[in-house]
């Protein structure tokens, strides 16, 4: 088994926390506070704008989260520690990153709905009255999908805590010569 490197766990540590903290920032001052815009569809533009920018950096900070715990011997040092967990982490990360790409989908699609990003909405997580039904339904996912991003990489993180003050369980005689 390869020992984790600093570079991992740093790359693991700075995407998760991209993604976690994007997500909550979203959620409770992005989204809301654009309801504070009187034109429904600057209101639009502006949602639509700032989540564009913050997925040009969040998709690539799931990708290196994802790829550091898989590829950086994250993973593999934190099954030694709590197998369990480890095998909970995977199942959480999976599920953030789903519902973290289809939010960014459902975000594409929103915006494509007016020239510019112009759809008419009430906030970044409500339609208005005005806005069309197909951009409506986007919305309503895009909720649906960034409250699931936000839950599932806080519970991430939590885990990931917890893996790192277990202590390596020893291991049997036949599992070292097998695995070194």
């Amino acid at each position: 088994m390869r020992k984790p490197s600093n570079t991992a766990k740093i790359t693991h540590n700075l995407g998760l926390a991209t993604w976690f903290g994007g997500s909550l920032f979203g959620q409770i001052a992005l989204n809301p506070t654009v309801e504070s815009i009187s034109d429904k569809t600057e209101r639009g533009r502006v949602t639509n704008e700032g989540w564009a920018r913050f997925n040009a950096v969040n998709l690539p900070a799931i990708a290196a989260t994802l790829i550091s715990w898989r590829l950086g011997g994250l993973r593999d040092d934190a099954e030694l520690r709590a197998p369990g967990l480890t095998r909970l982490k995977d199942v959480l990360l999976g599920g953030a990153a789903f519902n973290g790409v289809m939010s960014a989908v459902m975000g594409a699609r929103l915006a494509s709905q007016a020239a510019g990003g112009k759809v008419p909405i009430q906030s970044g997580l409500r339609p208005s009255r005005g806005t069309p039904p197909e951009a409506a339904s986007s919305q309503r996912w895009i909720t649906l999908f960034g409250n699931g991003t936000t839950v599932l990489s806080a519970l991430v993180i939590v885990v990931s805590g917890i893996i790192e003050t277990e202590k390596p369980k020893a291991r049997g005689v036949l599992s070292k010569m097998f695995t070194g």
